[in-house]
């Protein structure tokens, strides 16, 4: 990023909330965080990334007056400080800064809709709080988001007694601790209702900090973590499906995100087999998630060993985060992608937004002529749910069919769900 951008953004590093001015009784801080930046800078080149910031920088930078200052705290990461506004106001600005923010950018030949998520602190007088306190807040909530809030934004008050302390345990302690659960959130066909699979996703019941999301603690994992965190979703993957069987329901599938890292281990498709082996559990009802970066990595030749190894075995394979990377459809064919996951930024407002419904009618074309089946994430509506089954999309994934929950909340849901189903008319797939 270059030096006249950081300039723009240098103001206010000793500055309050309360100013001089007595008439000035109320501030809000604004953090707004680009997601998926370690996604996308590994799929794009420096200067593209960094183009891609100053863009972003220079865009929110124009949207604020002069006397609400701004600062870059991270690469991706913005504060604004708006001062003398009740929350209304102060959540009105925040809105149209939040949807500049995701405002789709010219880059590298092609347009990138970047995802925006934000938290707004707001305090009132008296005793206002510094601006270093309002942003704690505000980094705070913002770590504790969950993966289907993204790109959504919250108005939080003050909360004097929130503190943003760094996690200090390792994953593996929190695996060894037993704190580390599986959550899972389900998968639907769109054509006949059914529940098609559960995708596990991390969470950590931090004793302290409460429910934790993977972003909170992803970015500080090691490669020991990383080797944990899988292990320990596996298990609890295969216990959950020993689970569902036992209780008589039919979930044809659990699925576990894999990292590059993981795949390019050597001997890792042998240990996952081994696993499925000692829980009696048949390699076909296992769903590997893998990125769409996978492509560009499948040089390694333990890469490919290991994704020829589980899909030769039965197990499925998803490519996840569909349409945000640079996807080899080579690769797609020598490992035997079996479905691809539409990214939730294609997804958001399908229902109404013409160039969002081109993408995706685009992208399901595709898995057609590839003879694959087409999953949409971050389902967030009826209207989304609707548009995507008339359109022939195979299944869904999301809020409008459920937020992800424990293993013990599962059996709860599968029962209403199945009770549910049986009332509910199928929709015929589009020829």
């Amino acid at each position: 990023m270059s030096m006249k951008v950081i300039r723009l953004f240098a103001p206010f590093r000793k500055m309050l909330c309360r100013p001089d001015d007595a008439a000035d009784l109320s501030c809000s801080v604004l953090l707004l965080q680009l997601e998926n930046t370690e996604i996308l800078a590994r799929n794009l080149d420096k200067a593209a990334m960094s183009h891609l910031l100053v863009q972003l920088s220079m865009t929110l930078g124009r949207a604020v007056r002069p006397y609400d200052p701004v600062r870059i705290l991270a690469p991706g990461l913005f504060a604004f400080v708006l001062r003398n506004r009740k929350d209304r106001d102060a959540m009105q600005v925040a809105r149209r800064l939040h949807q500049q923010g995701q405002a789709p950018i010219a880059l590298a030949g092609q347009t990138l809709t970047p995802v925006i998520t934000g938290a707004l602190i707001h305090a009132d007088a008296p005793d206002l709080p510094s601006i270093d306190a309002l942003i704690d807040n505000a980094r705070h909530r913002l770590q504790s988001v969950a993966d289907d809030d993204l790109g959504r934004l919250k108005l939080h008050p003050y909360d004097n007694g929130l503190t943003a302390p760094r996690l200090v345990a390792t994953v593996s302690d929190a695996i060894d601790a037993q704190q580390i659960e599986a959550w899972f959130q389900p998968q639907v066909c769109c054509h006949s209702g059914a529940i098609t699979g559960f995708e596990a996703l991390a969470r950590w019941n931090h004793p302290t900090r409460g429910i934790l999301a993977p972003g909170t603690f992803m970015p500080q994992m090691t490669e020991a973590d990383h080797t944990a965190l899988t292990q320990t979703m596996l298990t609890q993957s295969l216990l959950a499906i020993k689970a569902w069987d036992a209780a008589g329901f039919n979930v044809p599938t659990a699925s576990i995100n894999i990292s590059n890292n993981e795949l390019s281990a050597h001997g890792f498709a042998d240990c996952l087999l081994w696993e499925l082996d000692r829980h009696e559990i048949r390699p076909e009802r296992v769903v590997i998630e893998v990125l769409e970066s996978v492509g560009p990595v499948t040089s390694n030749a333990d890469v490919r060993i290991n994704l020829r190894k589980l899909s030769k075995a039965g197990c499925h394979i998803d490519l996840d985060d569909f349409g945000t990377g640079y996807a080899s459809l080579d690769a797609i064919r020598q490992f035997g992608i079996h479905r691809i996951k539409l990214d939730r930024s294609f997804v958001t407002g399908c229902d109404i937004d013409p160039a969002q419904q081109r993408m995706i009618l685009a992208i399901l074309a595709l898995a057609e002529r590839l003879g694959i089946a087409a999953l949409a994430e971050g389902v967030e509506t009826r209207e989304e749910h609707a548009f995507l089954a008339q359109m022939g999309c195979d299944e869904v994934q999301g809020y409008a069919i459920a937020r992800p929950m424990p293993v013990a909340a599962t059996m709860d849901f599968l029962r209403r769900h199945n009770a549910a189903a049986a009332d509910l008319p199928s929709i015929a797939k589009r020829g």
